[in-house]
């Protein structure tokens, strides 16, 4: 909506009809970074809701708000502005977009905004934008999370369900609590973007968390830098996710790249997983039943700082898949299979370099051929079987 002239507010809200946009300058907000616009905000965004679903506008400017932005349940209200230069100053310590506990957030979009923490450091659950009933058949689209003067604590936080949803092309900047919350559902879209966190090593960041009970969840070149944790799938006590689609992907510089502690089918394709302390890919202890499988991309430079693990991939639990890979630089171990109970995987035509161990096999039923292992400290240690195919691999001299 850059560059377009804005029609005025609607004067008799209860006249306006479905759909209609309700400009928040119409409402009285100044949008000069100086006066509290929170009420004149509210007023637009209730206008909206009572004509039965419109678009609440902010118009480029600075607008302070004070304290959350209620948001009612009825069906397809927006929230637009005019791009970046549409600002929200998020001065409170609570969610700044808030549907309630209760309140469905359904075919609603909130795009083309600016989401700045002022005022205020934000604790790490207090999000820029909490559907604390759930998201249906939503979009959230061209949104800019950092901060102000104040720390960010959550991007986008939803609970109870996240259906049918997309997230495309946000940019989250030195977030100290968690970029995106996914909770139940299926068909959740996360295009583009990136999200970056503040301080990996004080925060328990996470990139993209996925809640437990979730089917259909692409993440496609996405962004996941300097968090904790850039990926976790699935947490204790909760229902296991189904179906996980990471696509052309980064996970850079995090403590621990993604981690899997469910029994879900997690497909990487084509990703750069890089500079994780601990390990770049990790199926935990808790992962039964679930499946892996990775195909092209780099696991690259564990432990670049000289902290923790220094892994590249670790399997704990379930099985998996390594195909076309290359495993490099990783100061620890390329490939570590750490568990007598995973079984039933095989890597294949994988380029395994410059690692402190090439690759550590535990386990039964495997398969690990034609593959290449150069300049390893140590190019492979097998401790598995009986039944397993180690062979027709090219070990050069190691270094």
């Amino acid at each position: 909506m850059a560059g377009m002239l804005v029609p005025p507010a609607h004067a008799a809200p209860n006249s306006a009809p479905p759909g209609a946009l309700f400009n928040v300058r119409g409402f009285g907000a100044a949008g000069d970074g100086q006066t509290d616009d929170t009420a004149a905000a509210q007023t637009a965004i209730n206008a909206a809701l009572k004509a039965g679903g419109g678009c609440a506008h902010f118009p480029a400017g600075r607008y302070r708000i004070t304290r959350s932005l209620l948001l009612g349940s009825a069906d397809r209200i927006d929230i637009t502005g005019d791009g970046w230069t549409s600002i929200l100053l998020h001065e409170n310590n609570e969610h700044l977009l808030l549907w309630k506990e209760g309140v469905a957030c359904r075919e609603c979009s909130v795009r083309d905004l600016a989401l700045l923490s002022a005022g205020t450091d934000k604790s790490a659950d207090v999000a820029a934008l909490a559907c604390l009933g759930g998201a249906e058949r939503c979009l959230f689209s061209h949104l800019l999370i950092k901060g102000d003067g104040a720390r960010v604590g959550s991007g986008i936080v939803v609970e109870g369900v996240m259906d049918t949803t997309t997230l495309d092309h946000c940019l989250m900047w030195e977030i100290s609590g968690t970029g995106v919350k996914v909770a139940r559902g299926s068909e959740v879209r996360i295009f583009g973007g990136r999200i970056i966190g503040q301080d990996r090593y004080r925060d328990r960041s996470i990139g993209v968390h996925l809640t437990g009970d979730n089917g259909g969840v692409h993440i496609v070149t996405t962004d996941l830098i300097g968090l904790n944790t850039a990926l976790q799938i699935g947490e204790r006590g909760s229902k296991a996710n189904r179906e996980v689609f990471l696509t052309h992907a980064t996970l850079d510089g995090c403590i621990h790249g993604l981690v899997q502690i469910d029994g879900a089918y997690t497909s990487i394709a084509g990703c750069w997983a890089a500079s994780s302390d601990e390990e770049q890919i990790l199926l935990d202890s808790s992962a039964e039943g679930a499946i892996l499988v990775v195909s092209g991309g780099t696991i690259f430079n564990g432990g670049a700082l000289g902290r923790g693990g220094n892994h590249g991939l670790v399997v704990r639990a379930g099985s998996f898949t390594l195909s076309g890979v290359t495993v490099r630089s990783n100061k620890g171990t390329g490939i570590l299979v750490d568990g007598d109970a995973v079984r039933d995987y095989a890597v294949t035509g994988c380029r395994i370099v410059d690692n402190g161990v090439g690759a550590a096999l535990k386990g039964n039923n495997y398969v690990f051929t034609g593959n290449v292992l150069a300049r390893n400290g140590q190019h492979l240690l097998d401790a598995g079987g009986p039944n397993k195919q180690a062979a027709n691999n090219v070990l050069a001299v190691s270094k």
